[in-house]
């Protein structure tokens, strides 16, 4: 797909990116009569995205919620010099498990010892920013993309190994293979972030009317 000027993902401008994608992929078309373009949601880059972006690997969002915000109030604020001051323990006290206690902590004295920075994260383009963020403990690829995606708010990324992308992708392309589509999300680049959004969206909707 030839790639549009279209600037910085932000609220503003993802509409526009809506129109570019439903006008090349009839699926995509077929989203948006049916269910409306998707609220642009995003988060704020920095050290406390990324701790709840491990609180919510394999849970829900629900209990990824209560979670994060009984650690926030005990805390007084998610920061690496607050996870770090507490450890892991109490972290495992307050609903994480002892394996995400464990990234959390790690993650968190990457960034005090300057071992990582999450605002040089900025800088870097997709595939170093994802780099940079799997070579930290408990965060792979999913969890780099989810980062790049709604905290950087990069268009062209894809988590791989979504399970309700992978569903979506499968409702909405059923006569082709989509098993290496549903990984890679190849089919929609350059906006590939888009189009993930678009069949969370589907998703979500279709999932909620089976209800």
């Amino acid at each position: 797909m030839k790639k549009e000027n279209l600037g910085p993902l932000t609220a503003v401008n993802f509409p526009l990116y809506v129109n570019v994608l439903t006008g090349r992929y009839a699926e995509l078309q077929g989203v948006v009569d049916q269910w409306g373009v998707p609220r642009f949601w995003a988060r704020s880059p920095g050290f406390e995205t990324l701790f709840l972006i491990i609180v919510q690997q394999q849970i829900s969002l629900s209990v990824a919620r209560v979670i994060h915000r009984r650690i926030k109030e005990y805390l007084g604020g998610v920061s690496a010099r607050r996870v770090l001051e507490v450890g892991p323990e109490r972290l495992h006290l307050l609903g994480l498990t002892k394996q995400k206690s464990r990234y959390c902590y790690e993650l968190a004295a990457a960034v005090k010892e300057k071992r990582f920075s999450v605002e040089g994260l900025k800088k870097a383009d997709d595939s170093a920013a994802i780099s940079l963020l799997c070579d930290q403990l408990g965060i792979g690829p999913w969890s780099s993309a989810i980062y790049l995606m709604s905290a950087l708010k990069r268009p062209n990324v894809w988590p791989p190994g979504d399970l309700a992308l992978r569903r979506g992708v499968e409702r909405l392309l059923p006569d082709k293979d989509v098993k290496d589509l549903a990984d890679s999300g190849n089919r929609w680049a350059p906006y590939r972030s888009v189009a993930a959004r678009l069949i969370w969206h589907f998703y979500n909707c279709t999932s909620s009317s089976k209800g």
